[in-house]
């Protein structure tokens, strides 16, 4: 899809009330179920990884809610990115925790706010944004003609961009060690020499160390923060928690376990949220490639 079209295509879904966005992504979310394809197929592997207790109907239950709600996050980010700020924070009905937040930038050591892949983590920068100035890490897109697009969206709520390179994070630490305020989206699978293996719901996944390392060196506040979607598109409720204190701690194995412990208390929120039919798990700890082709993964 060219990125004209995506363009044309995320203007037509923001004229939409906010109701009938969700109806659609979940429409789309209930074929990628139907069509028993890489997304459901992905999402009931990791399902079976990470809840290996569950009975199948419960995790198929699960699997099909988690598709739906990825496929509202889908639509629904062209909503908030199109929108009058106004009408995106009439929807944000209830803040828990933002005290914390408010806490941590009056201690002026910076902040370093934890988004995972869960509600909608693209509607995190809005918050954030209103009571200071916000830079969050990115990857560009593999599209490299939908990345000024995506820049110019993500704006439209106050994030400023810094790619996730040396540049970006010399970028970063600057910001945290003048008190500012950095993104990150804690969850992403990273190349295998900037990685950690640690327990993810009890399966070894390859974890990001940058967290842990500016957090290390900045001495910055963390948070996490999580933007939940609320039932019959009333809107969203902004979670923000402390992070475990051992996310800084400077023996890596110890701090990328923390932050997934951090990661798995976000979704127990809401479960159902989590993009699940992402290849968390793609990269085994002896370097092969997981076989994310068959359920066979037990």
């Amino acid at each position: 899809m060219s990125a004209r079209l995506i363009s044309s295509v995320a203007r037509l879904s923001s004229w939409m009330p906010l109701a009938l966005v969700h109806s659609i992504g979940a429409m789309i979310g209930r074929l990628a179920w139907w069509h028993k394809g890489n997304a459901r197929r992905i999402t009931e592997i990791n399902l079976q990884l990470c809840f290996p207790s569950m009975n199948t109907a419960e995790r198929q239950n699960l699997a099909k809610r988690s598709l739906i709600e990825t496929g509202k996050q889908l639509i629904e980010c062209a909503w908030i990115w199109h929108r009058p700020q106004a009408q995106i924070v009439a929807k944000i009905r209830e803040w828990r925790g933002l005290s914390l937040f408010e806490d941590a930038l009056a201690e002026n050591r910076g902040v370093i706010i934890v988004s995972p892949h869960i509600g909608n983590w693209e509607l995190c920068s809005l918050p954030l944004s209103m009571h200071a100035p916000f830079t969050y890490f990115y990857r560009s897109p593999r599209n490299p003609a939908i990345d000024p697009l995506l820049i110019k969206w993500r704006a439209h709520l106050g994030g400023q961009p810094a790619l996730l390179n040396a540049g970006g994070i010399r970028t970063g630490l600057r910001i945290l060690k003048s008190g500012g305020v950095v993104g990150i989206l804690p969850d992403q699978e990273p190349d295998f020499e900037n990685g950690h293996f640690a327990p993810f719901f009890g399966e070894s996944a390859l974890t990001m160390t940058l967290l842990s390392k500016l957090a290390n060196r900045s001495k910055a506040k963390v948070l996490m923060c999580v933007c939940e979607r609320l039932s019959n598109a009333s809107g969203w409720r902004v979670n923000f928690l402390d992070a475990d204190s051992a996310v800084s701690d400077a023996d890596t194995a110890k701090a990328v376990a923390a932050v997934n412990r951090d990661v798995e208390r976000c979704i127990a929120l809401c479960p159902e949220q989590y993009v699940w039919n992402y290849k968390r798990f793609k990269t085994l700890p002896d370097g092969s490639p997981r076989n994310y082709q068959t359920n066979d993964n037990s």
